[in-house]
């Protein structure tokens, strides 16, 4: 399952939403974009 960090906060979404990465960080609410790929 791919992760996505959020550059901005650091949050890391590991599939708990539906959506990852998310539209926006529930954390600190950056875009989508704001996401990088986590390579496991």
């Amino acid at each position: 399952m791919a992760k996505w960090r959020c550059t901005v906060c650091g949050w890391i979404c590991e599939g708990e939403l539906p959506d990852c990465p998310p539209e926006e960080c529930p954390e600190c609410f950056a875009p989508r974009d704001a996401f990088e790929k986590i390579e496991d």
